[in-house]
């Protein structure tokens, strides 16, 4: 099942299918790719055995908004936009690109939950946060 549907879109912006695209699915597979690859490059690569990674295991509802966040500031508003000065896609695409940013950071701060025994269930030992104690400058 995908992170996020085009429903979940209407979620964040009601009017996102008035603008002459009826299907945003391509989009919000590239931002569920964007996504996933985050989730390997800053958890998987570090913590786990990178030969077994599976991205079903994964709660999706965990990476909905992330993922919507990602397909609108990355592919969606983009493409809706003319690249002039008064363009309001192009102030959205900034604001959704921090939220994005924030969305993941927080997922990442209350912990990863990976479904690694298949059972359909998350324990506490099948949650992973991801914490930074050092300052680097």
């Amino acid at each position: 099942m995908a992170f996020a549907t085009n429903d979940d879109l209407t979620v964040y912006i009601q009017d996102i299918f008035d603008h002459g695209v009826s299907d945003w699915s391509d989009e919000l597979a590239l931002a569920e790719t964007d996504v996933t690859n985050q989730i390997r490059i800053r958890y998987w690569d570090k913590f786990e055995d990178k030969a077994q990674f599976d991205k079903t295991k994964l709660v999706e509802t965990q990476w909905k908004p992330a993922t919507v966040y990602r397909a609108l500031s990355a592919y969606i508003l983009p493409k809706l936009s003319t690249f002039r000065l008064d363009d309001t896609f192009m102030e959205q695409t900034a604001f959704y690109k921090t939220q994005y940013a924030e969305e993941i950071n927080t997922q990442f701060q209350l912990g990863i939950e990976y479904d690694s025994d298949g059972d359909g269930a998350i324990t506490a030992s099948e949650i992973t946060t991801m914490t930074q104690t050092r300052l680097y400058r």
